[in-house]
């Protein structure tokens, strides 16, 4: 059966909406590293940068996600995404979360995945250049299944796969409680869902539910009939994380991963109805002129609605009323457009109409036609147009270079047999074993298997050596890693201490300082994503200490009076304390709410250095711990 996704071809349409989603995702992850770049990689935010200026990659790095987006250039696009890409995130140890692995894994297997084949400009530059007069060329959509399927089970298979050992290692997942208990810890959580959470049967369900899924989804997924139900559920439980808790980026990831398992005839359908049953526009060219051609090929491309028929002069003109009164030359020397209601365009303002008429360009047509834009716009008509006016382009004297197409994927390379396609998918098979074996190393050392295989210690002497050797390759290259997430033992049994910040500025107003707030949620604009995860789970750490605190905490103070220009005299902290529970609790988000917040100590900065000044009472809890 497996056999079948390296033979099956299928058009390659979703691999395109895929590629936009998550360009899209990974464009808004980093806008957030960027924004927060001198609290992230600064030694000292504003004053001392890192080992790199991360600022000139990123500037870089914003070009080529949005060269991915439109799907130009595109082998030379994923290449440098990539190679960012294990940059950035690897530079980033202290903010990571288990997204960068995602993304790392997802943009390795870009580089060879073949995401431009629809609806990208290099598509339309193919086309454009292997097109000639009475050759035109249409790019090959169909593309193996198993491109569709290698980043599915890269960036959520073997995520599942791995975290299911983890989860089966504590009480708190297999009392069904691993939904409930994250989503009712207010640091964890950055909306009030308490009218799900305090339905025990539901919580419980969906806790069991996600270890079935997560379970069975690798064995099963590469299985038509569990594909439809499969994303229906990873959807739902990602656009849940993406309700739940402050990682949007974490959660839409996936669901760009789930797209790629919608049906591709459900994308093909959704692009027949966009299409108009009628054009509303006919545009007249010369079937004899090799730039008319080339320039038909452009609008082909373009005219996603189907509002636009494209028709050669010769032998058609005739039929068409409102041109009755022009002459065959006329309509040779010149472009000419034609509306259903018989309107008439020539030259520039037949490109104008035809700009208009395919709706989504309207307001570039409407542009164009203001008076000194129009103006401009005839010019360039003009000059492009060349001789036009008063001689025709033909293939005499408006000559165009001819390309031959490029070889298929099914010629033999000197071997018979040994073809592009055969190297292809003697390679995924490469790959998809290379990936599961390097998790299968990280899992075999998760506590579960540790503590419960017979004899492990005689097999770990035999296994240490490729996963040490292999260990950082993994991690840092193809975004292989543990994922313990959300773990009782691990997050929260000690997690028992948040803060929440005031800044005191020089003429007395209070800030709220944004991270936690005054329910103890994250709900500000610097807790989400890499920032919240550093935060919540290293500086606010469930192995508190204080010094460690302290160090995590004065980079945000410094990024945010900077940032905002603020003159701060001091900061108030306010603690509270916070028990997890492995037993679900009705009201228990809202419980946590209401207990007070206690004042604690002080910080302030003078001459540059950050002062902290804590309470006796609080210090002496601090001690104890």
């Amino acid at each position: 059966m497996i056999k079948n996704f390296f033979n099956t071809k299928i058009d390659a349409i979703g691999l395109s909406v895929f590629r936009m989603f998550y360009s899209i995702v990974l464009f808004c992850e980093l806008l957030q590293l960027f924004k927060f770049r001198h609290i992230i990689y600064d030694k000292v935010p504003f004053k001392y940068t890192g080992e790199i200026d991360v600022a000139f990659l990123f500037y870089f790095w914003f070009i080529i996600v949005v060269f991915l987006f439109f799907g130009l250039f595109t082998r030379f696009a994923t290449i440098v995404n990539y190679i960012f890409s294990v940059i950035v995130f690897s530079s980033a140890s202290k903010f990571e979360y288990h997204v960068f692995y995602a993304y790392v894994g997802i943009n390795f297997l870009l580089m060879f995945i073949p995401i431009a084949r629809v609806f990208s400009f290099d598509s339309l530059l193919q086309k454009v250049k292997y097109t000639s007069i009475g050759k035109p060329f249409s790019i090959d959509r169909k593309v193996l299944q198993i491109n569709y399927l290698i980043p599915v089970f890269a960036a959520i298979g073997l995520v599942y796969f791995d975290s299911i050992f983890h989860k089966l290692g504590g009480k708190m997942w297999t009392s069904g409680l691993g939904v409930w208990l994250p989503s009712s810890l207010s640091m964890v959580t950055w909306n009030d869902t308490s009218i799900l959470l305090n339905q025990k049967w539901l919580m419980l369900f969906l806790g069991y539910l996600v270890l079935v899924f997560e379970g069975v989804f690798i064995f099963l997924f590469w299985f038509k009939r569990f594909r439809i139900p499969f994303l229906c559920l990873g959807l739902f439980f990602h656009l849940g994380i993406l309700i739940a808790y402050p990682i949007p980026w974490f959660a839409l990831t996936a669901v760009a991963a789930y797209l790629l398992m919608v049906p591709v005839g459900f994308w093909l359908k959704i692009s027949d109805k966009l299409k108009f049953k009628k054009a509303t526009y006919t545009f007249y060219y010369d079937a004899e002129c090799p730039l008319c051609t080339k320039v038909i090929v452009l609008i082909k491309h373009f005219d996603i609605f189907k509002t636009i028929n494209c028709v050669t002069v010769q032998g058609h003109y005739q039929n068409d009323v409102a041109l009755q009164s022009y002459t065959e030359e006329e309509l040779l020397i010149n472009i000419h457009g034609v509306t259903n209601s018989g309107k008439v365009s020539v030259g520039f303002w037949a490109y104008v109409q035809l700009l208009k008429e395919m709706k989504y360009t309207y307001p570039i047509g409407l542009f164009i036609s203001l008076p000194v834009i129009s103006t401009l716009g005839k010019k360039v008509y003009a000059f492009v147009a060349g001789n036009r006016l008063t001689e025709r382009c033909t293939v005499e004297n408006c000559s165009m270079p001819v390309y031959t197409n490029s070889a298929s994927e099914t010629d033999d390379l000197l071997i018979k047999g040994f073809n592009q396609l055969s190297i292809t998918q003697f390679f995924w098979k490469v790959i998809l074993i290379f990936l599961f074996s390097g998790q299968v190393l990280f899992i075999w050392f998760t506590p579960i298997i540790q503590n419960n295989f017979p004899k492990v210690g005689y097999l770990n002497k035999v296994i240490r050596i490729p996963y040490h050797s292999t260990k950082d390759f993994y991690i840092d290259y193809f975004g292989i890693v543990n994922h313990s997430v959300f773990i009782f033992n691990q997050h929260f049994k000690t997690y028992n201490q948040i803060f929440r910040i005031e800044a005191i500025d020089k003429n007395g107003r209070i800030i709220d300082f944004p991270l936690l707030d005054k329910n103890g949620m994250p709900k500000n604009s610097y807790e989400s994503g890499s920032i919240w995860a550093n935060y919540a789970f290293r500086v606010n750490s469930a192995q508190f200490n204080l010094q460690m605190y302290e160090n995590g905490i004065e980079p945000y103070f410094r990024y945010f009076e900077i940032e905002n220009n603020y003159k701060i005299k001091y900061y108030k902290f306010f603690y509270k304390e916070i028990y997890a529970k492995e037993k679900w609790e009705k009201d228990f988000l809202k419980k946590q709410f209401a207990i007070p917040w206690k004042e604690v100590g002080k910080a302030q900065f003078i001459n540059d250095t950050i002062k902290f000044n804590w309470n006796d009472v609080f210090m002496k809890k601090i001690i104890k711990k």
